[in-house]
């Protein structure tokens, strides 16, 4: 069949689908295979897509109103980076995950992880940026709910990070009434996402060569974006190249990010500090983790740009502390350099109750970040 016809009969495959049922469990699912076709509609295993561009575009032809799962068959996926996902369902999830996971099993379970690759040249950028909808009349354009789940991927090789959760992406960011100006949520987020059991690995750019003022920022980066749940995965190998080392981070908490848990997961390998919380990101749980050969100035790292910050870094916006976060019950076996003469946790700048100076506020009696039951063995 003509690319064309192939294209025609999937849209109007989706269309009777939108109006019909999702299935007897109430799931729309798009099926992707490394050997399948973009031409195809990926509304069966046989008619299975290869791409997740792909995926997205059946995803608007269908309009589902159910939850979706994209069944991923076991192989490698060579991909590159996407930063353009603006498919959501209010009061739904959107799942990514193996063809033969089933929720609640571990990874005994599967046949293996599928794995996405960026392609041989590396082209810069992360495997896939989530950003808010473009079109105004959508539910999700000033943000919300964006339920995004990751199960049991593996992703490799992105020159400045695996996802990157843009919650303030094409918004205005700077509160001009402050001189200068002081950063502002651009949206209410794109909150309420799921990162399990994933494999990120040699992420960087160490291992995605970009230049020589390039470099990436974390294997997950949270810009306004809340209520998160990130456990059971794995950070292996986030890795800059030459000097920029500190800019990379396992996880990046940033820009009002706030109650997200990170817990069970395991660093290894990162030349930045392997979690960075910045910027009013407050409430937010890292527990029960274990680092090894990770950290630079420590394991935790908290920072923001105040005034003299901005003084020194023009075309910056002012920021504020975070606050009420806590770091506890992690095993701290090994900073990067393996000397382990890193701190467990550094703020900058400095002072557990520095909120930033007015109007920047941290609420009496808190502080930015309280500890408990961190060990180094």
């Amino acid at each position: 069949m003509r690319i064309g016809l192939a294209l025609a009969g999937a849209v109007l495959a989706a269309t009777c689908l939108s109006t019909g049922t999702a299935g007897a469990d109430g799931v729309f699912t798009v099926h992707m295979s490394p050997s399948g076709s973009d031409s195809a509609n990926g509304l069966t295993p046989a008619t299975a897509v290869k791409s997740l561009v792909r995926v997205q575009e059946v995803l608007r032809a269908t309009r589902p109103g159910t939850d979706v799962e994209v069944r991923i068959k076991q192989g490698t996926y060579v991909a590159p980076p996407m930063h353009d996902w603006r498919f959501y369902v209010p009061g739904h999830t959107v799942s990514f995950l193996p063809s033969d996971y089933e929720y609640g099993e571990g990874e005994s379970g599967i046949a293996g992880r599928p794995v996405f690759r960026n392609p041989a040249d590396r082209p810069t950028g992360f495997w896939l940026q989530p950003r808010l909808p473009k079109d105004k009349t959508d539910p999700l354009y000033d943000g919300g709910t964006s339920g995004l789940r990751f199960y049991y991927l593996q992703v490799e090789y992105y020159s400045s990070g695996a996802v990157s959760v843009h919650g303030d992406s094409e918004r205005d960011i700077a509160d001009e009434t402050y001189t200068p100006p002081m950063r502002k949520q651009g949206s209410k987020g794109l909150n309420g996402n799921t990162f399990f059991g994933m494999v990120l690995t040699h992420i960087g750019s160490k291992w995605a060569p970009c230049g020589a003022d390039c470099h990436g920022w974390g294997a997950i980066v949270l810009t306004n974006s809340s209520g998160n749940r990130i456990a059971n995965n794995h950070f292996v190998n986030i890795e800059n190249h030459g000097n920029y080392g500190g800019h990379i981070h396992g996880l990046y908490v940033t820009h009002f990010s706030s109650d997200n848990t990170m817990s069970a997961n395991r660093f290894a390998y990162i030349n930045g500090d392997p979690v960075k919380i910045r910027d009013r990101s407050n409430f937010n749980t890292v527990e029960d983790n274990s680092f090894t050969r990770t950290g630079r100035a420590g394991f935790y790292r908290d920072e923001f740009c105040d005034a003299a910050c901005v003084k020194a870094n023009p075309g910056l916006e002012r920021q504020c502390a975070s606050y009420h976060n806590r770091f506890a019950g992690n095993r701290l076996i090994s900073d990067y350099d393996g000397d382990n003469s890193s701190e467990a946790w550094t703020l900058s700048p400095p002072g557990l109750t520095n909120a930033g100076g007015a109007p920047c506020a941290i609420p009496a009696g808190d502080q930015r970040l309280r500890t408990a039951g961190n060990t180094t063995s």
